[in-house]
């Protein structure tokens, strides 16, 4: 039996804090080569907007207005953009303007080196040389090594995080008063009480950096040794159900006591490994990967969709082609010769 967290460490568990705190950062941030180069960043994420266009004509002016906003702590948020998407479930989309998404990209490129030695090395989201493929391989590299598996999902993480909880974890970090003080603005400049909005680079930084002290607690105090996670995505192995049991129990008790999350109740359960994982897309077995009838549903759709801009000529030829590589791309990792010539043949790629 697992002990319990109280038990452990005297209610509070604050792994992956070992590193000092770090200090000196705030000039790092505000020189002229980082604003340009996350400026360069955010450009290629919407290089069509008029916002990102206006930006670029005036973009000396833009970044040195941006960097004495900053300077003299007189930087502010700007409005969101709000829409929602169905893909897979509804979902509110918050788009920052153009010049808080260069921002964005500035303060992520110097907190990533402090914060990336600190992670465990199976949390797999929008880290570099991660990503969902690699996440898929090291859960089915587990599965094979164990009989039963723990799927959990955190009920709307993005939603719920708690944002004096997460200035807690970053205090632990960031000794720089004049780059936690922004890093609270920007996190504090929602228009909710709680939650980051889901369409923001530092959103899903700042994720990982919330829902590293549970992997922690995972790794070092439930000592679980197969353990993957995904943004709120989390599968746990073993060959014993008792212990998996144990697990979701701890976990449930840490999200609400120290995180101030909740455990999805349909997306958390046990089961056995020749049923296979649903994760991230994929049906997951010891040695055969599928993909997920809706996750193919919807790739098609897309490609379909994003076809028919191209043969209106709203859509160039680069992007359609890249549209293309990346479904066929993403076929090709499963077993899966057979859907692709079908799918392949059904949409007229050869």
């Amino acid at each position: 039996m697992l002990q319990s967290n109280s038990q452990k460490q005297g209610g509070c568990w604050e792994g992956g804090e070992s590193m000092k705190r770090v200090n000196g950062l705030f000039e790092k941030l505000i020189t002229f080569d980082n604003l340009h180069g996350a400026y360069k960043k955010a450009f290629k994420g919407s290089p069509h907007s008029l916002e990102a266009k206006r930006f670029t004509f005036f973009l000396e002016g833009e970044l040195l207005k941006l960097k004495e906003e900053v300077v003299s702590g007189r930087y502010k948020t700007g409005g969101f953009q709000h829409y929602k998407i169905f893909d897979p479930k509804e979902r509110l989309i918050s788009v920052a303007p153009f010049r808080d998404r260069v921002l964005h990209h500035a303060v992520v490129k110097i907190l990533e080196p402090v914060f990336e030695p600190v992670f465990i090395h199976d949390s797999y989201a929008t880290r570099k040389g991660k990503g969902t493929h690699a996440a898929i391989k090291r859960a089915q590299a587990y599965l094979r090594q164990s009989c039963f598996y723990l799927k959990a999902d955190i009920k709307k993480h993005f939603e719920n995080m708690d944002h004096d909880v997460l200035l807690d974890i970053v205090s632990r970090k960031i000794k720089d008063h004049r780059l936690f003080d922004l890093i609270n603005t920007i996190i504090r400049g929602v228009p909710w009480e709680k939650g980051l909005p889901i369409g923001n680079l530092t959103s899903q930084f700042f994720a990982n950096v919330y829902l590293d002290r549970l992997d922690h607690y995972v790794k070092e105090v439930l000592r679980v040794k197969r353990y993957v996670r995904y943004m709120d995505d989390m599968v746990f192995l073993h060959d014993d159900v008792s212990f998996l049991k144990d697990v979701w129990h701890q976990i449930e008790d840490y999200l609400k006591n120290q995180l101030k999350l909740e455990l999805k109740l349909g997306g958390t359960y046990i089961n056995k490994r020749s049923n296979g994982i649903s994760f991230l897309g994929a049906r997951i077995f010891p040695n055969q990967l599928r993909v997920k009838p809706s996750s193919l549903k919807r790739g098609l759709k897309k490609f379909q969709e994003q076809r028919a801009e191209f043969e209106s000529g709203r859509l160039p030829l680069a992007n359609y082609v890249s549209c293309l590589t990346s479904i066929s791309g993403h076929l090709d990792f499963f077993n899966s010769y057979r859907l692709r010539c079908k799918t392949g043949q059904a949409l007229n790629w050869f």
